[in-house]
């Protein structure tokens, strides 16, 4: 064991390497739970686009709105980045994938919300419309938030409700209260008609005929106020007839909103939402296990030249890289059923991914030989928490926002959105472009590389040979 201790401490590389693999499992778990240690106090960074089509309605009297109500709510919200557009370029912003949902307020909503009373009411509904295949994750986090402004909705509906009952309650107890007061007067009327009877005829026989004529004129009198009883009676049932109890009503009353759901694009199972992210997880470190097994760097024999190392080596690699992207497919599609909607450019760009991670594995690799593999392993942390195969990249801490442009699995898990239970072929070729980016700047840097060590291992032959010559 001491022979072993010294042996390492004379190597300097080996040591390096020995105490920089000690970091890995602290490096690959600390920023995978600094990634997304809080992710959802980050939900503000999403963008939400509200639509609002709702029309003014007179309800009881009253003008109402209840979608520039809803729109006022979501401006003092900062659950979601709530943008407020109209339906175009809300469809514009979910193709291109600048919103995550929408949520869409229709034109009849205050309309339906005005049916509550009514003989047959209409719940008025919101429409939501999630876009799963951007990220199958954040849909889950964005149904809970559409379910707390549907909570808020309703209770502003029902409070809307309870007023106007009370309203209806205080009109009628005002017709009653009127006609208690009418009743009183009637009786107090009809007892002084009757006073003001007997005392005259008691006293004067000879007017009972005069009086006869006053009784009738009081009688009218107590006939109009009568008729004032019953308007006013009848008014309070007027109130309160208007307003129907069936379970119809009373069930909008309890529950006013309803969420029409209507999917931008759909994601069948978690299989499916997590599949651009592992198998770009697993062509990555498939590629690293090539570079593992394969010397990239080291010929086996004397090259001819710095273009005939190159290729010797990347054409093994290549081929290698190519046969594990078709064995994925080919069990991702027969054995797991994956969905996608075309199944050639499936195939390609899974070739071409690995082509451009084993690319980029090779130049590290060649650049700093057995150093460049804790490289790699750095690349991969940084892949796994910022490529948004998990959450959102607008849910990540900036610094890893802006690294994520710079790794080729960022666009790999685009592309392979593009094409799982989507088919947006023209984001998959967009993505191809960026990993065209990474194979050729790793293919042109390998091949310097291996020019420029060509050329001094020749010189350095050349010099031998002279020394040997002499």
């Amino acid at each position: 064991m001491r022979n072993e201790c010294k042996s390492l401490m004379k190597k300097k590389a080996s040591l390096t390497g020995l105490i920089a693999v000690l970091f890995v499992p602290i490096l690959y778990c600390g920023t995978f739970l600094w990634a997304f240690w809080d992710p959802y106090s980050e939900t503000d960074d999403l963008s939400v686009a509200i639509v609002n089509h709702d029309e003014a309605v007179d309800f009881e009297g009253t003008q109402l709105n209840f979608g520039d109500e809803i729109v006022a709510q979501l401006e003092q919200d900062d659950n979601f980045g709530w943008e407020f557009v109209s339906e175009e370029k809300a469809m514009e912003g979910l193709q291109d994938h600048r919103y995550f949902m929408m949520i869409e307020i229709p034109n009849d909503f205050s309309n339906n919300a005005a049916t509550a009373f009514s003989t047959e009411p209409n719940p008025p509904n919101l429409r939501y419309m999630p876009h799963e295949s951007l990220n199958f994750l954040v849909s889950t986090i964005e149904r809970s938030g559409v379910e707390k402004l549907q909570q808020e909705v309703s209770s502003t509906l029902t409070s809307s409700y309870l007023q106007t009952l009370a309203d209806a309650m205080n009109q009628t107890s005002n017709g009653m209260t009127t006609a208690s007061e009418s009743t009183t007067q009637l009786a107090e009327s009809i007892a002084g008609m009757q006073d003001t009877y007997d005392t005259t005829v008691q006293t004067h026989p000879n007017l009972a005929a005069a009086q006869k004529e006053q009784l009738i004129s009081s009688f009218h009198a107590i006939n109009e106020g009568a008729n004032s009883i019953a308007t006013s009676l009848t008014n309070g049932a007027e109130q309160l007839g208007g307003i129907n109890t069936s379970q119809g009503n009373l069930n909008m009353i309890a529950s006013p909103v309803t969420i029409d759901t209507d999917k931008f694009t759909s994601v069948p199972n978690y299989g499916h939402g997590f599949a651009p992210f592992s198998l770009s997880l697993g062509l990555f470190i498939g590629a690293m296990l090539i570079s593992i097994v394969f010397p990239v760097r080291e010929p086996v024999t004397k090259p001819t030249s710095s273009f005939s190392w190159f290729i010797s080596k990347f054409s093994i690699i290549t081929v290698a890289a190519g046969i594990q992207a078709i064995i994925a497919v080919v069990f991702l599609l027969s054995v797991l059923d994956l969905e996608v909607g075309n199944v050639g450019y499936f195939l390609l760009f899974t070739v071409f991914s690995s082509l451009a991670f084993i690319a980029l594995i090779q130049l590290v690799v060649s650049l700093l030989g057995e150093k460049g593999r804790f490289i790699i392993i750095l690349l991969l942390i940084l892949q796994i928490t910022s490529s948004g195969g998990t959450f959102p990249v607008e849910m990540i801490p900036a610094l890893l926002q802006e690294v994520s442009g710079f790794l080729p699995m960022t666009y790999s898990v685009s592309g392979f959105r593009a094409l799982v239970a989507n088919s947006n072929y023209d984001l998959m070729w967009l993505n191809i472009g960026f990993l065209s980016i990474f194979v050729f700047v790793s293919i042109l840097g390998t091949l310097l590389y291996l020019t420029i060590k060509y050329r001094n291992t020749d010189k350095e032959r050349r010099e031998i040979s002279n020394k040997n010559f002499v």
